[in-house]
């Protein structure tokens, strides 16, 4: 707004005041620390009053900074205050040229050049003097970036019509490169704050480029406005759908959990050890799921896990406890045995007594049914009828899985002399007519005889068991 001749002579005498206030401080008393404070604010109601006639500008300008040399001289006493105002008004110089090479930089020459005339005021108006050391620099630095500034305005004048049309198709570029973003179909948590990094680049890089043709603005801010619209909206519906997984995986998580504990509550605990480690492959292919509720699920899964292979771990104890105390009474009974010199009735008993032990040791049940074989040859049975009633005794005696356990071991026997049967079977035909009396093929005979009847006696003693 154009101010009156009237406001032009108000400010012209507001600031003969001022200057007539300044040279009072160099006669009135007081202290030095008052007399600088009163300054300063001389200093600032100064650059607060409007603009003079122009005519009278540039004197009242120079009065001014007279006065202000003389009360710095008057100062002489305390420099102290001097050299706070001069490192003062250096440092914010130095700010002003820093940001003035930011505007050098600047694809907008009308932002920059208003901008620049901000700093420029601020560094003639505001701002007092520096140490001579600096001063030069200092004004040669802020009038070289000056003309540069100048020189660039010029130039964006000249050429004004293709700067603000490629200013245009650069924005245009960026737009649709926001586009492309949102287009792009992202799966995951990490490849969506990459594309929101990109898109707040992307904005940024739109912002700091320059102006565009007036006729083009307002159709290119609000497809700008549409475009930026349709990328949050395009994001809000991942992160949505993302909220909705997090809860069903959660939902899953507490699943397997209760899972575990539900297994760890089972007697047979090792049974369930093949679905436990399936449980902890299923929980590893749960995602994504929110860090810290995660971090909370994994901590109650793994305690339940653990809390199970515990459970297992104290079974495996008690059971060795308990094979152990069945080893000792396993070896009395075979003590027993051997010291026997009683009737079949009591040989019948203690054979009951180690079949109802429940943990039987393999290896020592060989050594109970030989021995117990050696005492019915030692009650006058022979060989063929001392088998007969041990299998007679295992078949009256032995618990349903006993005897399973024991057809088993018979089955893996027969299996055995089968194969070892057929491979001498087998090695007949390496032999011809001429080799009859050849005392190796009498050895494979009797080999294969004795095969045979081993395996007839093993499917008897089966029978008998299953009777």
């Amino acid at each position: 707004m154009k101010l009156s001749q009237k406001n032009l002579d108000d400010n012209l005498k507001e600031k003969e005041l001022l200057i007539e206030k300044l040279k009072e401080l160099l006669v009135v008393e007081g202290s030095i620390n008052d007399k600088y404070n009163e300054f300063k604010k001389l200093q600032n109601s100064w650059f607060k009053i409007g603009i003079v006639p122009r005519s009278q500008n540039l004197i009242i300008w120079n009065n001014f900074q007279h006065h202000i040399k003389n009360f710095y001289d008057y100062l002489h006493l305390n420099r102290k205050f001097k050299e706070i105002d001069l490192e003062h008004n250096l440092k914010e110089k130095e700010k002003i040229i820093i940001s003035a090479k930011r505007l050098v930089n600047s694809n907008d020459q009308y932002k920059a050049f208003r901008d620049f005339e901000r700093l420029k005021k601020r560094w003639k108006f505001e701002l007092g003097p520096v140490k001579k050391e600096h001063k030069e620099t200092l004004e040669k630095e802020i009038k070289n970036l000056e003309d540069i500034l100048n020189n660039k305005r010029k130039e964006f004048e000249l050429n004004k019509d293709t700067i603000l049309n490629a200013n245009f198709n650069t924005k245009e570029n960026l737009i649709k490169e926001i586009e492309k973003l949102y287009q792009t179909e992202s799966k995951s948590i990490k490849e969506w704050q990459e594309k929101i990094k990109t898109f707040d680049s992307i904005k940024k890089n739109i912002e700091l480029t320059g102006p565009i043709p007036r006729k083009l603005k307002k159709s290119f801010w609000n497809n700008y406005k549409k475009i930026v619209r349709e990328f949050y909206a395009t994001k809000n519906i991942f992160f949505k759908k993302i909220k909705k997984l997090y809860s069903e995986n959660l939902k899953k998580q507490d699943s397997l959990i209760n899972e575990i504990i539900e297994i760890s509550s089972k007697n047979d605990l090792e049974k369930e050890r093949q679905n436990v480690i399936s449980i902890q492959k299923k929980w590893k292919l749960i995602k994504p799921v929110p860090y810290k509720a995660n971090e909370k699920n994994w901590k109650n899964f793994k305690n339940s896990c653990d809390i199970y292979f515990q459970k297992i771990s104290q079974k495996k104890n008690l059971k060795t406890k308990e094979n152990k105390e069945s080893e000792i009474i396993q070896e009395k009974l075979i003590k027993d045995v051997e010291n026997f010199s009683g009737e079949l009735v009591d040989l019948e008993n203690i054979f009951e007594k180690y079949l109802s032990n429940i943990n039987i040791n393999s290896g020592k049940e060989k050594i109970f049914f030989d021995k117990i074989k050696t005492q019915f040859i030692k009650l006058g049975l022979n060989e063929e009828e001392s088998q007969n009633k041990l299998s007679e005794m295992k078949s009256k005696f032995m618990s349903n899985d006993q005897k399973q356990s024991e057809v088993f071991k018979l089955n893996l026997k027969l299996d055995k002399l089968k194969k070892d049967l057929t491979q001498q079977e087998n090695n007949l035909l390496f032999f011809n007519d001429k080799s009859k009396e050849n005392k190796l093929l009498k050895t494979v005979h009797l080999k294969i005889k004795k095969q045979q009847l081993e395996i007839e006696k093993l499917i008897t003693e089966k029978k008998d068991l299953l009777k």
